[in-house]
């Protein structure tokens, strides 16, 4: 035998109503599972006729959810308790408008002709050391552009700048040498044959960087995933250092530690300082840092780790910091640390107190 059902009664929006404090509770409850955060904040918009005291609501960021149904079962004629009616005028008089605080960022924006320009002074740094090679060995090693092009991804645009660069720094001076008498001074140290090897090789280095193409992408069926580059705020997230060691020395800028090439740690309760070396620059990978040539321990022992760590913000170079600590923090010895994969996993036991640039 089949079972009937059993009468459903389906309960409406109440309107007209002389309620109690259970019906009030009740209907909170039915207004809850009906309706949204959305829809309260518009209830309440609703009821009130100043357009002010409208303004100074609709900017808080949280508003109780039993004011809204209140101000809803008051618009739609319902007599409510008094201690009710209260509560909502009350919240309303007390409203006091706020202003949206927007985060500063972290980083700058930097524009485009800003990255091009620190492109390439970056590589034209590199450049210099390779003509400064070129010079001590008086034109016997060749050196050639390809591996500046290839490592800062240089377009036409860039290398041509760049070209331009090392032709008036140092080709134009070779091209005039026959002319100017102060000049040929200068280069008095150089055999005839020795600056005519130079001066070959210079306009080699110059036409490669002339000739650099920008790649033509074919349009291609495969739809091409954007990759999402983390900001460095992000990317610092994960990092377990400690903002400050001993009593008044605190860590770098950390928003700059992508461009350092070494690093100092210190830590307090290890009784530790490490120094950490990159080639290339070091980079994030969650909690590690990566791209790691080189980490060593240095051994120094009871309060002159403390004055190491204080005398580490005194140098500008990496090759001065030991000049700095002698007579303050005798260094016993250096022991080499095990990286794996190049990675040194940040803890929160350390804390960065210098980075330099260059090594």
């Amino acid at each position: 035998m089949r079972r009937k059902r059993k009468q459903q009664n389906t309960i409406t929006e109440p309107t007209q109503l002389n309620m109690n404090d259970f019906d009030i509770m009740r209907f909170y409850n039915w207004y809850r599972q009906n309706y949204n955060e959305k829809d309260a904040r518009r209830f309440l918009l609703e009821y009130i006729q100043c357009s002010k005291k409208r303004a100074a609501v609709n900017s808080q960021s949280y508003i109780p959810l039993s004011v809204c149904w209140g101000a809803r079962l008051i618009t739609n004629g319902n007599t409510l308790p008094s201690s009710v009616v209260s509560h909502v005028e009350r919240y309303i008089e007390s409203a006091q408008p706020r202003k949206k605080i927007i985060a500063e960022r972290l980083v700058p924006i930097v524009s485009a002709e800003e990255k091009n320009r620190r492109i390439v002074a970056k590589a034209y740094a590199y450049a210099s050391e390779l003509i400064e090679k070129l010079y001590d060995s008086k034109g016997k090693e060749e050196i050639s552009a390809t591996p500046i092009i290839e490592i800062y991804q240089l377009n036409r645009s860039q290398s041509l700048v760049l070209a331009e660069e090392i032709y008036s720094a140092h080709i134009q001076d070779l091209e005039q040498l026959s002319k100017d008498e102060d000049l040929q001074e200068a280069y008095s140290f150089l055999t005839k044959r020795q600056q005519n090897l130079i001066h070959k090789n210079l306009k080699n280095f110059y036409k490669e960087l002339q000739s650099v193409k920008n790649e033509v992408v074919e349009n291609s069926k495969k739809k091409v995933r954007k990759i999402r580059i983390k900001p460095i705020e992000e990317q610092l997230a994960n990092l377990k250092f400690i903002p400050k060691v001993f009593e008044n020395v605190e860590q770098i800028n950390m928003k700059h530690i992508l461009e350092k090439k070494v690093l100092y740690l210190v830590s307090e309760e290890k009784r530790s300082l490490i120094r950490l070396e990159s080639a290339k620059g070091f980079e994030i990978r969650s909690a590690f840092l990566t791209n790691i040539d080189k980490a060593e321990r240095y051994i120094i022992y009871g309060k002159e780790l403390e004055a190491a760590a204080k005398l580490l913000k005194v140098p500008k170079k990496d090759n001065r910091v030991m000049k700095t600590f002698k007579g303050y923090a005798k260094v016993r010895r250096v022991d080499e640390i095990e990286l794996k994969n190049n990675e040194y996993r940040s803890t929160d036991k350390f804390c960065v107190v210098q980075g330099f640039n260059e090594l």
